[in-house]
């Protein structure tokens, strides 16, 4: 008996759908460095602000639209480590000072962890 596996072809990507990719992956990268060395300090290193960082990429967050105040919170859920918190907090309170609205919108984006929120 012969058993053949068709497997699908491996699609290249064109050229410049390969070059957008790289640039937006370059752009992440170098957003992803900007926040990390904003989280360093006496007690976290740069490699730990980036894992830091990659942990809070995937932390759950409640999305809490305010029309009346024109704000859009963004309310993160803390972590089991104080240390991390505290970082985290650090750099919600330097990006909050930035004052962004949310693209498209006039709702000014709110960050928060959930131990720090006021409702």
């Amino acid at each position: 008996m012969i058993i053949s596996f068709h497997l699908p072809k491996f699609e290249q990507l064109l050229p410049g759908k390969k070059r957008l990719i790289d640039t937006v992956n370059m752009i992440a990268y170098r957003a992803e460095t900007a926040m990390a060395a904003l989280l360093t300090s006496p007690t976290i290193d740069f490699p730990m602000a980036r894992q830091l960082l990659q942990t809070l990429f995937v932390t759950e967050a409640d999305i809490l639209p305010d029309e009346v105040k024109k704000q859009l919170r963004i309310r993160v859920h803390s972590t089991s480590r104080p240390a991390s918190n505290k970082a985290i907090e650090k750099l919600f309170e330097q990006l909050n000072q930035t004052e962004l609205n949310y693209p498209g919108t006039d709702l000014r984006l709110i960050y928060e962890l959930t131990s720090s929120a006021k409702n």
